[in-house]
């Protein structure tokens, strides 16, 4: 089954490609601010309540298949239905007795948020995005709209150490607002198409129904 994947953290161990075949400790995420028609729906789950260290609930890992993610937000355990889509979060990977689920990378496309100019700042719109197909998740690709990136300076051009002002993004924002456009792209992350497969390494005899004890609540 094919996963949407929202990727925006980083370091990976991966660089995620397409083809690339990689093992991941992923994140349920219920609100990706995604619009509606890239998102799951009722999709069936199996979760069991994860403890920190002193014993108290922090949150659920849940079971689609072959696919195992940490949802924070509630508790219980048993089968029910959820909407929304995985995130990929770096620090998971520092949980060692989490599982981590194998999948090969089907797609790979660039996610950009559109904005509005407003009276103080940008103003995202919800669930207003753009996607662009790109061969991998390489940083190097999350690049904003290019009419608002400055053009870069000639060569052998140096700026005079009395006039450089470093400035804010707020107060660069108030200085330039009128010289801004009125809208602008702003690149977010990556939505991975991941087609999760059962690692031939793990072997699972179903989940357990008690809860367990996992180093977390601070994630």
């Amino acid at each position: 089954m094919l996963w949407p994947v929202l990727l925006n953290t980083h370091p990976r161990e991966a660089t995620w490609s397409l083809g690339e075949r990689v093992t991941t400790r992923l994140r349920w995420l219920d609100d990706p601010g995604l619009p509606d028609d890239l998102v799951l729906h009722q999709v069936v789950v199996r979760s069991n309540t994860l403890l920190d260290v002193d014993g108290r609930p922090w949150a659920q890992l849940i079971e689609a298949g072959d696919l195992f993610a940490v949802r924070e937000g509630d508790h219980r355990d048993g089968e029910g239905t959820l909407d929304g889509c995985l995130g990929f979060d770096a620090y998971l990977g520092l949980i060692g007795e989490l599982p981590s689920s194998v999948g090969v990378v089907r797609r790979v496309r660039v996610v950009h948020d559109l904005y509005d100019r407003g009276t103080d700042g940008w103003i995202r719109r919800p669930r207003d995005v753009r996607l662009t197909d790109v061969p991998d998740a390489s940083p190097e690709r999350l690049r904003d709209d290019p009419c608002f990136v400055d053009p870069p300076s000639p060569d052998g051009y140096h700026p005079d150490p009395d006039t450089v002002r470093f400035l804010s993004p707020t107060q660069y924002f108030q200085t330039n607002r009128d010289r801004l456009p009125a809208q602008k792209w702003q690149a977010r992350g990556f939505l991975v198409d991941l087609d999760i497969a059962d690692p031939a390494e793990m072997s699972r005899g179903g989940m357990s129904t008690h809860p367990k004890m996992l180093r977390g609540g601070a994630v």
